[in-house]
């Protein structure tokens, strides 16, 4: 899975260049269109699109139906029930597609948080380092160094029913920084980022779980005979601003997508 990892990852990378160094609504925006349009490519593929386009028709004769019915209970009681039926049979047809876009909207959105949902430490500002170790390693022989640019600004805070280790760290200079550990005679370690500059921010290095690798494509796993399952920087989150509302990254990018495809279906010819 770490192959499959950074080969999406360079994709992810190559697509995003021309926007680097722009505003980082470009290239949300960028990724909202693919999404929109590789959405609609998957539901045409994989749905029928003239039962959905039936349906539809059907859908709307219903409610004209009570609308021009109103008097009659009768009717518009008959008028409401087909109504519900064929709606929950637009369902039954959307289902197929939904569960076709699961793996590669997952996958997309994965990027993007590595991209978007954080932002680099500004000089000055402290995050938390947590370090996860598997249930037979012993807390106390860990330890923790910095490189030029960051300050350890605790001794560590061992919890051994959680299995973790804790320090805080301080921004000292702008760039890529790294986190050195110690473990019976073993070393690792795990970048921070410094800096004003958007890009990518992996929070998490993790072990060879698949779930952890899919969700922390951004730095190598941690080799296989640590018995070390996670490290992790408790970076900022990253927002957008919108209308003055500072938001998370997944509510412009679902609202943009949406209005992607709906821009697309019909150039595409999609029934949704």
């Amino acid at each position: 899975m770490g192959v499959v990892n950074a080969a999406i990852t360079r994709i992810f990378d190559l697509f995003l260049a021309p926007f680097a160094g722009l505003n980082p609504w470009f290239g949300l925006g960028a990724i909202s269109a693919v999404t929109g349009f590789a959405a609609l490519l998957v539901f045409r593929a994989t749905s029928n699109q003239k039962a959905i386009a039936s349906l539809k028709s059907r859908i709307l004769s219903h409610l004209l139906e009570v609308v021009l019915y109103r008097d009659e209970l009768r009717v518009i009681l008959r008028a409401q029930a087909r109504l519900l039926r064929d709606n929950f049979k637009y369902f039954a047809h959307a289902l197929v597609p939904l569960a076709c876009m699961i793996v590669p909207i997952g996958l997309l959105m994965v990027q993007t948080e590595l991209r978007y949902g954080h932002r680099p430490l500004r000089v000055g500002e402290q995050a938390v380092v947590t370090l996860t170790l598997a249930p037979d390693a012993d807390p106390g022989q860990v330890t923790m160094s910095v490189s030029p640019g960051l300050r350890i600004t605790t001794p560590p805070v061992r919890i051994p029913t959680l299995h973790e280790v804790d320090w805080r760290i301080e921004a000292v200079s702008e760039g890529r920084r790294e986190l050195r550990f110690s473990l019976g005679g073993r070393e690792f370690t795990k970048q921070v980022l410094v800096g004003k500059r958007a890009g990518k921010v992996a929070p998490a290095r993790v072990d060879g779980n698949l779930w952890a690798q899919i969700a922390n494509p951004g730095e190598p796993l941690l080799p296989k005979d640590l018995p070390v399952r996670r490290v992790s920087v408790a970076y900022p989150g990253a927002e957008f601003t919108v209308l003055g509302h500072r938001l998370h990254w997944i509510w412009p990018w679902l609202a943009m997508s949406m209005v992607f495809g709906y821009a697309l279906k019909g150039p595409l010819r999609v029934q949704l």
